[in-house]
Order: C-alpha cells, then sequence, then structure tokens
C-alpha cells in the first residue's frame, strides 16, 4: 500500500476477505421495518452500485481483495487501487452513484411513458441510493471522492484533515435533522442512521491521531 492512501483507506478496510461489522445487523432489522417491495428495491440498486464499482476495477485490471458488510452496506476493498491514478480511483469511486442515477433517470423515464408505478419505485431507490452514496462522510463514496480530490490537490496528510471535517460536520447536521424529524413526524430511522455515521466519523478521527 502506498503512503498516498495509509490513512484513510487502512482505518476501512483493517483485514482481508469477508467481514461482518457488528452494526451490519441493523440493516436487515431497518430493512423489515419498511415494505417489501421497497426493500427489494433497495436491494436491488444496492447491488448494482456495488457491480459497477467491481466492473470498473476489472477494467482497471485491479482484483478484489475484500468485502465489508455493515449497516451502511457493502463496501468493496482493492488494494491495488493504491497503484491507480487519483483520477482512476476517482472514476471507480464515483463509478457506483453514477450508475444509481442512471438508471433512475432510465426507470423513471419508462415508467412515465409506460405508467408504471413500480418503475417509479425503483427509480427512487436508486435516486436515494445514489444521494446518500455522495454524502461527503467515509466511508461513503462522497467521502471517499473528497479525499482524492484534496489528496490530489495537496497531499494526502491535506486530504485526510478534510475528509474527516467533512465527515464529522456532515454526520452532526444529519443528526440534529434526524432528532427533529424524530420528534417533529415520529419513526426513528433516519435519527439511527444519522447516529452510526456519526459514530463511524468518531472512531476515524481518533485513529487518523493515532496514525
Amino acid at each position: 500500500m502506498t503512503g498516498r492512501s495509509i490513512s484513510i483507506r487502512s482505518t476501512i478496510f483493517p483485514e482481508r476477505g469477508l467481514r461482518i461489522a457488528p452494526d451490519f445487523w441493523l440493516l436487515p432489522i431497518a430493512l423489515l421495518l419498511v415494505p417489501p417491495g421497497v426493500a427489494a428495491a433497495v436491494l436491488l440498486a444496492a447491488a448494482l452500485h456495488e457491480g459497477a464499482h467491481a466492473l470498473l476495477l476489472r477494467a482497471f485490471h485491479v482484483p478484489l481483495d475484500g468485502l465489508r458488510l455493515s449497516v451502511f452496506g457493502a463496501v468493496l476493498y482493492a488494494r491495488g487501487t493504491a497503484r491507480l491514478s487519483y483520477g482512476r480511483e476517482l472514476l471507480v469511486t464515483l463509478a457506483g452513484p453514477a450508475a444509481n442515477l442512471l438508471c433512475a433517470v432510465l426507470l423513471a423515464g419508462l415508467a412515465s411513458r409506460l405508467g408504471w408505478e413500480w418503475g417509479f419505485l425503483f427509480a427512487g431507490a436508486h435516486a436515494l441510493l445514489c444521494v446518500y452514496n455522495l454524502l461527503p462522510v467515509a466511508p461513503l463514496d462522497g467521502g471517499r471522492a473528497l479525499y482524492l480530490l484534496a489528496a490530489w490537490g495537496w497531499g494526502p496528510a491535506v486530504g485526510d484533515a478534510v475528509c474527516a471535517a467533512a465527515g464529522l460536520t456532515c454526520a452532526l447536521l444529519l443528526t440534529a435533522l434526524g432528532a427533529y424529524l424524530t420528534f417533529s413526524c415520529g419513526g426513528a430511522l433516519f435519527l439511527l442512521s444519522a447516529l452510526g455515521l456519526l459514530a463511524a466519523q468518531i472512531r476515524l478521527a481518533k485513529r487518523l491521531r493515532s496514525v
């Protein structure tokens, strides 16, 4: 592993192979709280998202080393990305959200033309997953993309600092929004997700300080 990805990437992927985080079991519980059709749409959108990452990694001849399952979903680990240029790794990182965005547009257009109600559901799942993964929070794609852009311009140390600061700020704002929605509208699913992101950012900040 090269120096440019020693901090952020090593804290997200401490091991090879399949790893299931302790908080992963909150995800199936959360999916049980929504209608089966919605859960199926989200899972299919997530599978396509990860497939797009894997496809572009294959195009750049980078083998997959591991898979980590957490409450945030599936995260692929490919140690060989350390050999990619910042630009190519950025393309790999954004491949998942781009695939979701493309599917959302195509499905919405198809559903509108055919009057296909389920099409709007699947389009919404893709759009939601795209927006969620573009949040500037590690280990989401938006957090990784922000790190790559900052490191590309100013070096890995600045990339780590920018990513950590943006992730903590975003997680705090989402937690505040989740608390407001919980007490005003009911339902704590959004708040639980935001608290999970906040906990991840706090752990990341502690690990970066110890490097």
